[in-house]
């Protein structure tokens, strides 16, 4: 039984530790009180630690947005719910811009972190519920002529 998992790449790790560095400079410290005269600080209050919550969401949500394609169907997880289409009721795959959707008789379902590109990976992991497809041929930028 051969399995594909299609998620975020561990590149967008990154942008967590871009949002924690952002997230910093709201959190409460020394600079809101004490220097000022007031002995109190603001971090004594117990609440300071909340605008890190949104770094470990975005960090959640990397972690857990993920396509499974395998021989019984498609898995697809989302930051809350999961959504499991068996072969049987899926009738295709839909292209749409940049995004691609397994159509289905009740809808479409959009397949997160599947590109264009990985069709013929879904392909292959689907076993003989797709037809096989070729692999997509790199598009390369134009290079400019030397004169």
């Amino acid at each position: 039984m051969s399995s594909r998992v299609f998620r975020l790449p561990r590149l967008a790790y990154g942008i967590v530790l871009l949002v924690a560095f952002c997230v910093t400079s709201f959190a409460p410290g020394p600079r809101s009180g004490i220097y000022r005269g007031d002995h109190r600080s603001s971090l004594d209050s117990p609440l300071w630690w909340l605008v890190y919550l949104l770094p470990v969401a975005v960090a959640v949500f990397i972690a857990r947005t993920a396509t499974i394609v395998d021989d019984a169907g498609i898995t697809v997880r989302a930051l809350i719910a999961r959504r499991r289409l068996p072969w049987a009721d899926v009738r295709g795959l839909s292209v749409t811009g940049r995004s691609v959707y397994a159509v289905t008789a009740g809808g479409a379902v959009r397949l997160p972190c599947v590109r264009v590109s990985d069709l013929a990976a879904v392909s292959r992991a689907a076993g003989e519920a797709l037809p096989p497809m070729r692999e997509a041929t790199p598009k390369y930028a134009p290079s400019r002529r030397r004169r």
